[in-house]
């Protein structure tokens, strides 16, 4: 049934760019950007992007921006079907006519069909001049069994350690093979892909650019007078995924420390809208962010923007991929050292508004949409001037 389907979405497909009519009325489309919202950045990216197109095929719970193209709130399963089989492969076909390339976020397509891990997505795209920018953010092209050598190679747990207690799947030979194909077919038709080499580990053999975050400068906190008159320092742990974040491992320090007498605050939110986080954020003066991974993430780049003290296992001597200098910009903070740190930073609030500074520091120089675009523009105009 799944591959009559896939046959069935492809001839949409050709049939959506075989039509003459107009798309986004009639506005030139430079990049398409989706399918899937990883941390808000199909819209950072997009937003940085002249005249590009922002196209989803599932309606991110946490995030309200407004794209281009994405589900309704609300649909009837009906709806939702006619969706996912027709109207996402008649839009990518529709796209495919008009744009100059596309950059897509995680590992989805834009076809119900995903057998084939892309691969007829992106020969289509290819045979018809497009150019594809893939932009890898985490599981969806880390390897487990590569990590487990990195972690037995460095004696450092890391994400994919975990992974399999979230959700077993992850810890199949199918997840692990699906790795494998994700990374053979990006090898094989993408002009450019970005990861982080270390933190997301997988089967690509082909040259990388470095992970790019891409914060609206904006977002950077104007203000530290939160750290003036600091009463009771407010602690901040929101992860994502409390088991590969390290979420047990914050609230035993955090017991730890309160039975011992410490004072602070701690807040922690888990499965709240992105909103939420960034009204604790501008309180917060220290920010625990995840123990298992070599990366800061996108919340990680967020607390350091908004002037906290962030913990986190991010280091630039394990991921490479970090610029020289950026483990000044955090307090680099294993799985084992957490209390032992976090009770540092507490015991000394003197010092935490120069860390905060740093961190904002870093963030300006590396992190920025500003930074950032200038770095993504030159590349796709490189592809643009190849085609």
């Amino acid at each position: 049934m799944r591959r009559v389907v896939g046959v069935f979405q492809r001839l949409i497909v050709h049939l959506g760019y075989l039509y003459p009519g107009r798309m986004n009325g009639g506005k030139r489309i430079s990049w398409v950007v989706g399918p899937n919202e990883v941390a808000r950045m199909v819209s950072q990216i997009a937003d940085v992007i002249p005249d590009s197109y922002t196209a989803l095929i599932v309606r991110h719970p946490f995030y309200s921006e407004t794209y281009d193209y994405q589900p309704p709130p609300e649909e009837t399963a009906l709806r939702a079907l006619w969706r996912r089989i027709v109207l996402n492969a008649w839009i990518f076909g529709r796209l495919a006519r008009h744009a100059t390339g596309f950059i897509y976020l995680s590992q989805n397509g834009y076809l119900n069909d995903q057998f084939d891990h892309r691969r007829f997505e992106f020969s289509f795209l290819k045979r018809r001049g497009l150019k594809i920018v893939c932009y890898f953010t985490g599981s969806d092209i880390r390897s487990p069994n590569l990590m487990r050598q990195h972690e037995e190679k460095t004696g450092l747990p890391n994400i994919a350690s975990y992974l399999k207690f979230s959700d077993p799947a992850f810890g199949t030979d199918a997840f692990e093979e699906s790795r494998r194909s994700i990374g053979e077919t990006a090898d094989e038709f993408a002009d450019a892909i970005f990861t982080a080499r270390v933190e997301q580990a997988g089967y690509i053999t082909s040259k990388t650019e470095s992970f790019l975050y891409f914060l609206p400068d904006e977002d950077i906190s104007e203000s530290l007078q939160k750290f003036d008159r600091m009463e009771t320092p407010v602690v901040l742990h929101a992860p994502s995924s409390p088991v590969i974040k390290g979420t047990q491992l914050v609230r035993a320090a955090v017991k730890a420390l309160q039975q011992s007498g410490v004072e602070f605050e701690y807040v922690e939110l888990v499965g709240v809208p992105h909103e939420q986080v960034q009204e604790q954020l501008r309180r917060a003066h220290v920010v625990l962010n995840q123990f298992y991974a070599h990366m800061p993430g996108m919340f990680g780049v967020e607390a350091l923007a908004s002037g906290c003290v962030v913990l986190m296992s991010a280091d630039e001597h394990i991921e490479t991929d970090l610029p020289s200098g950026s483990n000044d910009a955090w307090v680099v903070t294993k799985h084992w050292q957490v209390y032992s740190h976090l009770r540092e930073v507490l015991a000394h609030p003197h010092r935490m508004r120069e860390q905060a500074q740093a961190g904002q520091d870093w963030v300006r120089r590396h992190a920025t949409a500003s930074v950032s675009a200038d770095r993504l523009t030159q590349l796709l105009n490189r592809l643009e001037a190849d085609s």
